[in-house]
């Protein structure tokens, strides 16, 4: 469980208020652009700092503790895969931090590309590869980081409908089988109604929520002007 006590941040002219509780599971973070969705992630990743407030997760403070030491994993709309090194190799930076891969370090590595459906592109390079294969990747470098709590900062943006689809509900899957929680950034209410579930609304200055999804998506929830 996530937890923003008062939490406010100031830069600029920009302000963002938020006082919330995120229960565990898979919640969309829904908002136009500018409205500060990705400030409310970087918040929980420790990439933004607080003006005031705290960030709890399981009851623990966070938002004292440096990025590599919060509960959590990022995805950006850059997938930030090195083009030199094979799939194996960019995984195993993080599972054994060379570029070295040991018979144990790729089983691990197949048996979490299994799991995103790209096990046969192992010792493929990032550009032989697609950029739906390229975001399963990405995928796949989280899940190795073992952290309870996953960030997708629109990182199906670029890709076609159905292959952000199919990539959504792949993450919602692997969220209830792994018992992650996951939080996916989205300026399209389609993607939150994709997965049903809760969804925080970002806007006015202020991040609204958890709701259920169905009811922030009536003509008369708080999505409404934006719908």
């Amino acid at each position: 469980m996530i937890r923003f006590e008062d939490v406010i941040v100031q830069i600029g002219d920009f302000q963002l208020t938020v006082n919330m509780t995120v229960p565990k599971g898979f919640t969309t973070v829904i908002g136009q652009s500018g409205a500060g969705k990705s400030t409310l992630l970087s918040l929980l990743s420790g990439h933004r700092e607080l003006t005031s407030g705290k960030i709890f997760v399981d009851g623990t403070r966070v938002d004292l503790l440096p990025p590599f030491q919060r509960p959590c994993s990022t995805i950006f709309q850059e997938f930030n895969l090195f083009p030199h090194l094979t799939i194996s190799q960019n995984l195993n930076l993080v599972c054994g931090k060379s570029f070295f891969v040991s018979d144990i370090s790729r089983e691990k590595i197949k048996r979490v590309l299994e799991k995103v459906g790209i096990v046969e592109l192992i010792d493929r390079l990032p550009s032989e590869i697609s950029g739906g294969q390229q975001s399963r990747a990405a995928l796949a470098r989280v899940l190795l980081q073992d952290n309870p709590i996953l960030l997708l900062d629109e990182p199906f943006s670029a890709l076609g409908p159905n292959q952000k689809s199919e990539l959504i509900e792949l993450v919602y899957s692997l969220s209830k089988e792994q018992g992650i929680t996951v939080l996916l950034i989205t300026h399209d209410p389609k993607d939150a109604k994709q997965v049903g579930g809760q969804c925080i609304v970002v806007k006015d200055k202020k991040a609204l929520g958890p709701f259920e999804t169905s009811e922030a998506l009536k003509k008369d929830g708080p999505l409404k002007g934006y719908l």
